[in-house]
């Protein structure tokens, strides 16, 4: 019999201590819920792999009246993320994103997502604190603002700011880049250098304003011609250089001669016609930086010594 009353009193201790968790659980819950809420970032408690809520500033980003309607329509955050340089997005981790996020202390982790309530596009760095075993707090700080700023910075040192193509220093950089790849990987590659023939003539006859617009409207003919792996610069002046990736120098060449048809044959709007001419040269192992554009410039110099409006390949 008192092993029975002990038996009992074990029981009973064991429901007071389940019900009194739960009490306290749900209170905790609560005060989490209230205390994100009060949040002015977009804060989501994330448990057991999921989203368990979302505070209102969070829904209200989002265009959604409720967690549950969040819910109807996205299996996870991650599926909002959108693309852009710097940002993971849904394809960057996949499935497993939250869990390489979470373990990863050095890294600076910066999203993009789309607001549903203004249309625009909102920039976000992501910190995740751990509250409880498989319990995490995820608060999306908005850096939209710094990374405009951060954009601008970069435009202004990397951009001509005439022409609005690429400058001579960041044509340098991804030049550096193509010549380790080059000797790593025997990848190939060719450089071509345009000159404005008797830009001098241009400026002295219409004024430099004039000259000014016959630069941005030869960055955009050529632009428009380009195959998106074409790195373009302006190297200087009335000079222009683009990168090309050529498993042979013949198809460069082949390229620059259609861009110089192209240029030869269009009328530019306030001085009518204008030539340029081409110097081209391959990449070849073992040359540097010096050297590729020694040889580019030997050709440029024959084209423009030869009667100018032609393609000198060396």
């Amino acid at each position: 019999m008192e092993i029975y009353y002990v038996i009992l009193l074990f029981i009973a201790t064991m429901v007071f201590w389940i019900f009194l968790e739960l009490y306290y659980s749900k209170r905790y819950t609560s005060f989490i819920k209230s205390f994100l809420n009060a949040n002015t970032n977009i804060t989501i408690l994330y448990e057991n792999n999921k989203i368990s809520f979302i505070n209102s500033i969070g829904l209200e980003f989002f265009s959604v009246s409720s967690f549950k309607e969040f819910n109807k329509s996205y299996a996870d955050i991650s599926q909002l993320f959108l693309p852009d340089e710097n940002c993971i997005d849904k394809h960057t981790y996949g499935k497993k994103w939250f869990d390489i996020v979470k373990n990863n202390n050095s890294e600076y982790i910066k999203v993009k997502l789309l607001s549903k309530r203004d249309k625009m596009n909102y920039y976000f760095s992501i910190n995740i604190s751990k509250l409880k075993s498989n319990s995490y707090l995820l608060s999306f700080n908005d850096i939209t603002k710094l990374e405009s700023e951060r954009v601008i910075i970069k435009k202004e040192a990397e951009y001509d700011p005439l022409t609005e193509i690429y400058n001579r220093v960041k044509f340098n950089k991804v030049l550096q880049d193509m010549i380790y790849k080059a000797n790593r990987y025997d990848f190939k590659f060719s450089i071509i250098l345009i000159d404005i023939d008797h830009f001098k003539s241009i400026n002295d006859t219409y004024g430099h304003n004039v000259g000014d617009k016959v630069l941005i409207e030869l960055s955009r003919l050529v632009n428009m011609y380009l195959r998106d792996s074409d790195i373009f610069a302006r190297w200087g002046g009335e000079e222009f250089v683009i990168l090309s990736e050529s498993k042979h120098i013949k198809h460069t060449s082949m390229f620059a001669l259609r861009l110089r048809n192209i240029i030869n044959e269009y009328s530019f709007t306030e001085v009518g016609k204008v030539t340029c001419s081409f110097g081209v040269t391959e990449y070849k192992i073992g040359d540097s930086q010096m050297l590729l554009f020694e040889r580019v410039d030997k050709a440029l110099y024959e084209a423009k010594h030869n009667g100018r409006n032609q393609v000198v390949t060396k």
